[in-house]
């Protein structure tokens, strides 16, 4: 039901959940909840222009063979919706099949589905399975040790994040002593990474705000002294443009690091389908490139071995393979002095 609440807050209704709950768009009241049980079903009445009622009952049945979840939805009193008696049903069907069979089908297609999941999964992570995940990603840690290694961070620094997650990078990494700031275009993330991260935020060491990669950087120029992102750079739809805003918030001799899962995790378990085909994977010199045509002075890519970081942090071992030095590439470059 939480989701469901969210989603309609996406389309500009908001549900208060409950028996007595209701369901409003724009200020007013449109409906209201019938009955209310949290995780199986709800019904609800809708109110029509006219006034007119229609019911709406959701059913969420978990299937006994474990194969998945059964939605069942039924909608009564559309012709009174809909104003017509004797038309055998045409109105109702035309208003069902572009309305609500035809967005479905498209909905449940394997491009609009993979790109679904992907968002909610990797791209804009979203859900409780995501929150649970991104509150301690296990299996990024590794990486966030080789990162935090090559940085040195110390109470001098300023870090910039893009992409923060969930927060848990940040949460490492102020314990350096460090002051930070941080974007993410997750609502879910941001939220979640102001929660892990509330004792930083209120000693005013840390500013977490919700922002695209491909946006200009709401900071002036010259500020940080070092920039990360992890997990992120696969997604961003120009990434030059994203380079030159981070070089333009770097202060002069500014570090900045970038991990990127690598071409050879297409396929695995770290980058399954349908999200591999939605990451762009860069070759080394690509990386480069990238990071010199943005103005850095120096780019190198580096393939750390991250299992020795990978048991440290409790990888089960049948696991450590995906952590060899193939697992990613360290984009590293600095800002000329």
């Amino acid at each position: 039901m939480e989701e469901l609440s969210y989603s309609l807050s996406l389309l500009g209704l908001q549900l208060l959940g409950g028996p007595d709950g209701t369901i409003s768009e724009d200020g007013k009241q449109v409906g209201k909840v019938l009955a209310w049980t949290r995780g199986e079903w709800i019904a609800m009445e809708w109110k029509g222009p006219d006034r007119n009622a229609g019911n709406v009952e959701i059913r969420f049945e978990s299937m006994k063979d474990g194969s998945g979840t059964k939605i069942t939805l039924a909608y009564s009193g559309l012709n009174q919706l809909l104003d017509v008696k004797d038309d055998n049903g045409d109105e109702a069907t035309g208003w069902f099949a572009s309305e609500v069979a035809a967005p479905l089908l498209k909905a449940i297609s394997p491009s609009r589905y993979g790109d679904w999941l992907t968002d909610r999964r990797a791209r804009r992570p979203s859900g409780k399975r995501a929150r649970t995940i991104y509150r301690d990603p296990l299996y990024h840690r590794p990486n966030f040790k080789v990162i935090l290694k090559e940085l040195k961070l110390t109470p001098n620094d300023t870090l910039l994040e893009i992409g923060c997650g969930g927060g848990a990078f940040l949460e490492d990494a102020l314990k350096s002593g460090c002051r930070a700031a941080a974007i993410g275009h997750s609502p879910e993330m941001v939220r979640l990474a102001k929660q892990v991260n509330r004792e930083a935020i209120e000693e005013n060491r840390l500013q977490i705000v919700e922002s695209e990669a491909e946006r200009p950087l709401p900071y002036p120029d010259s500020i940080f002294t070092c920039a990360v992102s992890t997990g992120v750079f696969g997604f961003i739809k120009d990434p030059l443009a994203t380079l030159k805003e981070v070089h333009r918030v770097l202060k002069a001799g500014g570090r900045l690091i970038i991990f990127t899962g690598s071409k050879e995790l297409r396929g695995t378990p770290a980058a399954p389908e349908p999200i591999a085909s939605r990451i762009r994977f860069f070759e080394d010199r690509e990386l480069e490139d990238l990071a010199l045509k943005a103005g850095f002075s120096t780019a190198k890519v580096i393939r750390p071995d991250f299992v020795p970081f990978a048991k440290e942090v409790g990888i089960p071992e049948e696991q450590l393979g995906a952590f060899s030095e193939k697992a990613g590439q360290l984009l590293v470059a600095c800002k000329k002095n």
